[in-house]
């Protein structure tokens, strides 16, 4: 945009993120502006050079990297059905490619063309068939007027299920899709970012256990991303007491809402978020993993291993192991990692 010099992103003649779009690549570097000058090809290397990844990977002593998307978030604000699975076939194949350079470092997950239900039971089996993915992502927005809940998904759910392919639900900052920018005031300085994460990955995660979801589907597997951790303990005290006051209204749900979360679910800590050792008690020392958020503009670059083994401190030898790397071997089966 020769106006505000900032790189946007268009898709089916509709701007779907008018700007920030450089901060998916500025971990470590000032955000002035937001980014104005400051084109996609200047970022960090390693979000599109895998041999670069590795190394940032080796510096910060990770291990292995489980990788999830920025922009290609977008994917499911596509309207047209055939091009969204086009589009999500590309995104697969390059990321696929991407992993192929050290596949025992760099794990995938596959977007979803969730406009069709078809097309995605279709795209996840040739994720986990072809390109040898781990996972699968959607958002926790409705797409195309379908909330997660909604039965017209119990296909795809059924799918991921028996093919053992968690589904990390994760929320983006946009407004391309309903959710909490279409639909809430978020104007006070600096409010939009942590609000939009939260709300719509509460909501859509919501859907999944209130809708009935996680009843049908007793072994599949879903995470929840990029939303913090902390107030999942408060979700289960609201969501467990409204479940017995209203049970009439849910007779098919069988277990508390907690109980469903501890049986089949994960959810991710920022490595700085001081609530992870008072919570790993309540939600489930095994059902918490973390990010680094690389190579975002917020965040720790470097130094994301030392910040979260700072807030681990609290917690006992054997639950830091799970938090650190454990659990996520477990969850995404990954061999030789402890």
């Amino acid at each position: 945009n020769a106006d505000t010099r900032q790189e946007e992103v268009h898709v089916e003649g509709r701007c779907l993120l008018p700007f920030g779009i450089v901060g998916v690549g500025l971990a470590g570097r000032p955000f002035t502006d937001i980014g104005a000058g400051v084109r996609y090809s200047d970022l960090h290397p390693g979000g599109f050079d895998p041999r670069q990844r590795l190394r940032d990977l080796d510096a910060e002593r990770i291990d292995v990297a489980v990788l999830y998307p920025s922009i290609g978030l977008l994917l499911a604000a596509i309207e047209d059905p055939t091009l969204a699975e086009a589009c999500c076939r590309v995104y697969n194949d390059w990321l696929a490619d991407y992993c192929r350079t050290d596949p025992t470092r760099l794990v995938g997950t596959a977007g979803m063309p969730m406009q069709d239900v078809n097309a995605a039971v279709r795209e996840m089996w040739r994720a986990k068939r072809d390109l040898g993915m781990q996972g699968v992502f959607i958002r926790p927005n409705p797409v195309k007027g379908r909330a997660l809940h909604d039965p017209y998904f119990d296909p795809f759910w059924a799918a991921c299920a028996e093919a053992e392919m968690p589904v990390g639900i994760h929320p983006s900052g946009c407004g391309d899709l309903p959710g909490a920018l279409q639909g809430l005031r978020l104007d006070a300085p600096i409010m939009g970012h942590p609000t939009i994460f939260f709300v719509d990955e509460m909501i859509g995660f919501s859907h999944l256990v209130c809708g009935g979801v996680l009843e049908r589907h007793p072994t599949l597997k879903v995470v929840v991303l990029e939303s913090g951790g902390g107030w999942l303990g408060h979700w289960f005290d609201r969501f467990d007491h409204f479940a017995h006051v209203y049970g009439w209204m849910a007779p098919d749900l069988k277990l508390k809402p907690s109980e469903y979360f501890k049986r089949q679910c994960w959810i991710s800590f920022d490595p700085d978020e001081t609530t992870l050792p008072a919570m790993a008690p309540i939600i489930g020392e095994d059902r918490i993993v973390w990010a680094s958020d690389y190579p975002h503009l917020d965040a720790t670059f470097p130094g994301v291993v030392d910040e979260l083994d700072e807030h681990l401190e609290k917690l006992a030898p054997p639950a830091r192991d799970k938090v650190r790397g454990g659990n996520a071997a477990a969850l995404y089966g990954l061999r030789g990692v402890a």
